[in-house]
């Protein structure tokens, strides 16, 4: 199990990281490409804050916010792989642990994280979020880890009752 979440891992890690430098070789600032998804949209943006360009002023508290939250999902990974079945909580800790890693090395390597799918909206702000697939990949393996321990605190009390 621990081998195939690693490989999981390594792929979605590589995806990401390969889609940035694609975009960052190939794309001017400003210059879309659509996609034929209809309102997708491929776009270069750096994000030198978090999710929105939020702290982009304050650099080092970024990068040391990061380092600190890349350390604390390093460490619950080692907790829930350590833990017996809960498939779902292990797959959505894969998810957000490749997400968390391409984004804090793209933060550590180029002090901004490169930011490339968006939204063509006729509203102004969600016409302006662009995410790249570590956030996807965040947002999915949190929504697993939050449906892997519904689930498991379901079950326990389904085996405590009987």
């Amino acid at each position: 199990m621990l081998s195939a979440m690693l490989v999981l891992f390594a792929l979605l890690l590589c995806a990401d990281v390969i889609f940035k430098k694609q975009v960052e070789e190939e794309l001017n600032p400003g210059e879309e490409r659509e996609l034929p998804f209809g309102k997708i949209v491929v776009r270069k943006v750096y994000n030198r804050g978090f999710l929105l360009n939020l702290f982009e002023r304050y650099p080092a508290a970024v990068k040391w916010a990061s380092l600190f939250a890349g350390a604390g999902v390093l460490l619950w990974d080692c907790l829930t792989f350590a833990k017996k079945r809960n498939y779902i909580r292990k797959l959505g800790m894969t998810l957000v642990s490749a997400g968390a890693a391409s984004n804090l090395f793209d933060r550590l390597t180029k002090g901004k994280v490169v930011d490339y799918i968006g939204w063509r909206s006729e509203k102004k702000f969600p016409g302006r979020i662009t995410a790249n697939l570590g956030d996807i990949y965040l947002a999915c393996g949190s929504a697993l880890v939050m449906a892997g321990e519904i689930l498991s605190v379901t079950l326990s009390k389904k085996k405590v009752k009987k």
